[in-house]
């Protein structure tokens, strides 16, 4: 069978290219893709520089991680999905896919939209799973793009108070107070963010800091603010190298910082741990169908797949106003 997808055939090149599917396998399904979302960050940072740091350039190469659409057939070892459902899964940016893994029936109430950013949710999720905020805990989250938004969402659902949303752009700042945190606060405009922030703390610092931006060069500020023996979770992926005084920042404050790399979420749940990627995205999208994880007003573009070499070199160069970009293929 006949698909199109978008292929990578060089440093910030990307196309679309007809393809040819593979057979379902017994543990899989054949999905008709209505849309796919675009990882922001991992996937553009791929895009820009032909892949990570520590990673021999390939090309072609297939992109992205987030798609959604409706089943026409399944694998006679599948159980509990049937054709014409819709799921939500971790495939590329195509029209048509064939998943063996880490695919989840969407509940009514779901958008189709919505749903294809289940994998982005299960990212943010990750990291709450990694920082474990509680009630009553101030947590700041530095980056609000996508990935920090939903970390917000999570922290507040946790009974964390207040939300301290971090971040130089003042569109996405505004997303963050229309979606709950409960201070918003501009690097560039806000002088001493560190002072700023404990304004707010009923110690010197908050609980824990959500690092989701994945710039090295935020994290001397971001370690400037947890408290004396508090926590930062590196969410977004720092590529780079950071710089800061460890003796005083970290170690003469007892300062934890955690690595959050969702693909660590483990595919088996154990006595001891059981938040399982099935667990844990079967949780995400209930959480949509109650209302309870807000999507749809997270998405500000919504592109014809033709229109790839556009839509990724705006994400890379001048991404003004974005935060959820998801391309249409039906």
């Amino acid at each position: 069978m006949k698909a199109q997808r978008l292929i990578c055939t060089d440093v910030r090149r990307i196309e679309l290219e007809d393809f040819d599917l593979p057979r379902v396998p017994d543990n899989g399904v054949l999905v008709q893709n209505d849309y796919t979302a675009v990882s922001v960050g991992t996937e553009i940072y791929n895009y820009a520089y032909g892949g990570e740091p520590s990673r021999a350039r390939t090309f072609p190469r297939p992109t992205g991680y987030c798609n959604t659409g409706v089943v026409l057939e399944v694998g006679k070892d599948v159980k509990g999905i049937e054709s014409g459902d819709r799921i939500a899964a971790q495939g590329n940016h195509t029209s048509h896919a064939v998943i063996s893994g880490n695919f989840f029936r969407v509940p009514e109430g779901v958008s189709p939209r919505s749903a294809a950013f289940m994998v982005m949710c299960a990212i943010a999720m990750h990291g709450h799973r990694v920082g474990r905020p509680e009630l009553g805990e101030v947590v700041a989250i530095t980056g609000m793009g996508i990935v920090g938004q939903l970390a917000a969402t999570f922290a507040r659902l946790a009974g964390a108070f207040p939300v301290i949303a971090i971040d130089l752009d003042d569109f996405r700042l505004g997303k963050a107070r229309d979606r709950g945190a409960d201070v918003c606060i501009n690097p560039n405009t806000a002088g001493d963010v560190a002072e700023v922030v404990r304004e707010h703390c009923v110690g010197d610092g908050v609980d824990l800091v959500i690092e989701a931006t994945g710039i090295p060069a935020v994290y001397p500020m971001a370690l400037t603010l947890p408290r004396l023996g508090g926590r930062l979770v590196a969410l977004g992926s720092p590529r780079g190298t950071v710089e800061v005084s460890f003796l005083p920042e970290i170690h003469l404050r007892e300062i934890t910082i955690l690595g959050a790399h969702q693909p660590k979420t483990p595919d088996n749940d154990h006595i001891y741990y059981p938040w399982s990627k099935g667990r844990d995205r079967e949780l995400i999208l209930r959480l949509m169908a109650e209302g309870k994880l807000p999507i749809e007003d997270l998405i500000t573009h919504v592109a014809n797949p033709a229109d790839c070499q556009t839509i990724y070199d705006m994400l890379a160069d001048n991404p003004r106003e974005v935060l959820g970009v998801v391309f249409e293929w039906v």
